[in-house]
């Protein structure tokens, strides 16, 4: 598993690394000229999080392409584990590059506060919100893009496991996908209700181009019941997957 693991990191690391790299250029950029030309602040700073946005979606697309590469593989069948080891390789790259990405936006707003001598947000008023708060928060977040991922990832296998020709099993996976989004949400309604998924309410306003944000902290986002039910799913999905890439996938 740990040589998968650094097969699959190392392969994806000049892209990755490059992508980043990227990111920065860009986001220097933007700042030289938006600060040059006198744009207001909520322009700059929402084309900042935008471009963030789109490198975290293009990560997401890489590690998609890594696993769908990775299945087809004549030479990842030879290795001594189970196939859905395959995907767990893949949500681990997923777990590493987010921080790294997360990082990376925590350093530019500090330094975009000291050089320009504003920050990101201007008046942040916390209500209620404590330490413990933010870990949930950054914790729940993962823990949703993770499952969004093993969606992502079975119905990736699916797709790979038909047996149609051409571009039909793209189009398996794609409708897959939005299957399992459906009734799964739709059956974690059922069965726990619908939960609050506001624990921090953002209101922003925009007076004289300056940005005023203000962060309260309300109920838990989600129960143990809602976890639970989702980590049950993340494993039958890997069972799935194990089962589907063993017996149905051709190389």
């Amino acid at each position: 598993m740990l040589k998968l693991l650094k097969y699959d990191l190392k392969r994806n690391a000049n892209v990755s690394l490059g992508l980043l790299a990227v990111l920065v250029f860009l986001q220097i950029l933007l700042s030289v000229v938006g600060n040059t030309k006198n744009w207001e602040q909520s322009i700059i700073i929402g084309l900042t999080f935008s471009l963030y946005m789109m490198t975290g979606i293009i990560m997401i697309i890489v590690i998609c392409k890594t696993y769908e590469n990775n299945i087809k593989a004549y030479s990842r069948r030879l290795l001594p584990i189970r196939p859905m080891w395959t995907a767990v390789s893949c949500i681990i790259i997923g777990w590493i590059t987010a921080p790294i990405l997360a990082l990376i936006a925590l350093l530019h707003g500090v330094l975009y506060k000291n050089i320009v001598g504003v920050s990101w947000w201007q008046q942040l008023e916390l209500t209620a919100l404590n330490v413990k708060d933010l870990l949930l928060f950054v914790f729940l977040i993962g823990w949703g893009i993770t499952f969004l991922m093993m969606i992502i990832l079975l119905s990736m296998t699916i797709g790979a496991s038909i047996s149609l020709r051409g571009k039909a099993g793209t189009w398996v996976g794609i409708l897959s996908f939005f299957i399992f989004s459906s009734v799964l949400s739709w059956v974690e309604r059922q069965l726990f209700g619908a939960f609050n998924d506001m624990l921090f309410n953002v209101g922003i306003s925009l007076p004289d181009g300056e940005v005023s944000t203000t962060v309260t902290s309300s109920a838990p986002i989600m129960t143990w019941g809602p976890l639970l039910f989702e980590a049950v799913i993340i494993a039958l999905m890997l069972v799935v997957i194990n089962y589907l890439i063993s017996k149905k996938v051709e190389i």
